[in-house]
């Protein structure tokens, strides 16, 4: 049995514990209880599924998708018949930008376990672009290209991502650019490139000429690869032109190949 000094010590601590708590804010006090808490069971992940969308310069959109219970996760992103693949982070956050193909765009997000998330917004300016999407499955090394004019490969009129990437200070709307979509290194993951020309009504129409090309390389010599072409514009709603590439064998590695007038008609800007 213990001393009656320490049963009276024990006491007169006990009530002190309790005045303190009384005298102590209640704010404070829910705070620590708080602290308490998330230090015995931590942190708390939310798991639900995001996915936000804002108008930038050039009708573009810049996505925000947060699932924080899927980490390093491949996305599929659609919008209005485009898809293309990406990956959250490791905090399962997802940024990108891309070209509005409707003035009422909307973009949803799809995980392999059949999540997904869905957002809506509007931009004006995407009726003044014609775009052009090419856009395929697996292999590596498709590119879209344009030719204004009697332009040849190389000379002034010669477009392409290498030639006209998309300059993400830019504002200015009589600019083309070309923008690229799609992770490498997810493997059969889905790529895009996608061509922006302005729409400006006056001055004469000009011709551009599209191509599709492919470099043969060790990766992809030797398979056929089916992509699609997309055309969308303020009076034009493709419904998508089904494109077929049956790549020689491995022994032409290096070589060019180049399907012209792959789409029905000239696209036709004006300037």
């Amino acid at each position: 049995m213990g001393k009656p000094g320490s049963l009276a010590f024990a006491v007169i601590m006990m009530i002190a514990s309790v005045v303190w708590a009384r005298a102590l804010p209640a704010e404070q006090v829910a705070s620590d209880q708080e602290k308490i808490g998330s230090e015995m069971i931590g942190p708390v992940v939310d798991c639900a599924i995001s996915m936000t969308a804002k108008a930038e310069p050039l009708a573009m959109a810049a996505l925000t998708i947060t699932a924080g219970c899927l980490p390093e996760e491949q996305i599929v992103l659609h919008h209005s018949g485009l898809m293309f693949s990406h990956k959250t982070d490791a905090a399962g956050v997802a940024r990108m930008t891309v070209p509005a193909l409707t003035t009422k765009a909307i973009f949803v997000a799809t995980f392999d376990n059949g999540d997904g998330a869905l957002t809506m917004i509007d931009v004006p300016d995407a009726d003044k672009f014609q775009r052009i999407a090419l856009q395929w499955q697996g292999a590596k090394g498709l590119q879209l290209h344009a030719y204004e004019d009697d332009a040849t490969h190389g000379s002034d009129g010669h477009l392409s991502l290498h030639t006209s990437p998309l300059d993400p200070d830019s504002t200015e709307m009589e600019d083309h650019f070309f923008t690229q979509h799609g992770i490498a290194t997810i493997p059969d993951g889905f790529h895009a490139e996608i061509a922006s020309f302005p729409v400006i009504a006056s001055g004469k129409v000009k011709v551009i000429n599209l191509s599709v090309e492919v470099e043969i390389t060790d990766e992809n010599c030797g398979r056929t690869i089916a992509g699609e072409l997309l055309n969308h514009s303020a009076d034009t709603r493709s419904k998508g032109q089904q494109l077929t590439l049956y790549l020689p064998k491995c022994d032409a590695v290096g070589d060019l190949i180049v399907m012209d007038a792959i789409l029905d008609n000239s696209l036709t800007s004006k300037e």
